[in-house]
C-alpha cells in the first residue's frame, strides 16, 4: 500500500511541475504580462480543472516560480556563507560572483520578482501569501545568521537586513534600466548612453562598494 502512495505522490509531483513549467514557458514568451489558467493548462496538456486542483488562480503559480527561486538564491548564499576557511573578502568575492550567476542564469526572474507586490500578490488567499512570506523568513533569517558569523562588524539581525538591501538594490536597478522596446529603440541614440549602462557591470559594482562598505563598519 505504501508504494502506490510513493506512485499517487509521485504522479502528483510530475503534474504539479508540468504545470510550472508550461507557466514558465508562457512567461517567457511574453514576460509583461502574466499567461491565464486556461493558456496554462493546455500548454501543460492537462484540463483547466485538473490545474485547480493544484493551484486556485495564476498568480498561485507564480507565487511558486517565485518561492522556489528565492529560496534558491537565498539557499547558495547560505551554502557560501557555510564554507570554511574564506576570508570575509573573499566571501564578499564568491557572494557576488554566485548572486550574478544565479541572475544570468534566470533572465526571467527579475521582471516576475518586480511583479511580486503590484500582481502577483493581489489575487492570493492570505494564508498562502502568509505562507510564502513565512518561509522567506526562515530562509532569510538562516542566511543572515551564517552572514553574522562570518563577516565583522554585523550585529544580531544585520545580517537579514544586508541580504534585504542588497535585493532592494538589485530589483530596483534592474527596474530602472528594465526599458519597454520602444524607448529601447529611442535611447541607442549616444546622448543616452549615461541612462542605458550594463545591468550586470552596474550591479556587480554597486554590490562590491555595499558589501565592502558594511565590512569596515
Amino acid at each position: 500500500m505504501a508504494r502506490f502512495r510513493a506512485v499517487a505522490e509521485e504522479d502528483k509531483a510530475a503534474r504539479r511541475q508540468s504545470i510550472l513549467d508550461a507557466a514558465m514557458r508562457l512567461f517567457l514568451e511574453n514576460s509583461r504580462e502574466l499567461p491565464s489558467v486556461i493558456r496554462i493548462a493546455d500548454a501543460s496538456g492537462l484540463a483547466k480543472g485538473t490545474v485547480y486542483l493544484y493551484f486556485r488562480t495564476k498568480e498561485e503559480i507564480f507565487l511558486a516560480l517565485l518561492d522556489e527561486g528565492f529560496h534558491s538564491l537565498l539557499d547558495t548564499a547560505a551554502s557560501l556563507l557555510a564554507t570554511d576557511g574564506l576570508s570575509p573578502e573573499q566571501l564578499v568575492d564568491g557572494f557576488v560572483d554566485r548572486y550574478l550567476a544565479f541572475f544570468r542564469s534566470r533572465p526571467h526572474f527579475l521582471r516576475l520578482a518586480a511583479m511580486t507586490n503590484s500582481v502577483i500578490e493581489q489575487n492570493l488567499d492570505p494564508p498562502v501569501a502568509v505562507e510564502f512570506k513565512l518561509g522567506l523568513v526562515h530562509a532569510l533569517r538562516r542566511a543572515g545568521e551564517l552572514a553574522e558569523q562570518r563577516l565583522p562588524g554585523l550585529a544580531s539581525g544585520d545580517g537579514g537586513r544586508l541580504l534585504l538591501r542588497v535585493y532592494a538594490l538589485t530589483l530596483g536597478l534592474w527596474q530602472m534600466l528594465d526599458w519597454p522596446e520602444n524607448v529601447r529603440t529611442l535611447l541607442a541614440d549616444d546622448q543616452f548612453q549615461v541612462l542605458r549602462p550594463d545591468f550586470f557591470d552596474e550591479l556587480d559594482q554597486a554590490l562590491r562598494q555595499l558589501l565592502r562598505g558594511a565590512l569596515s563598519r
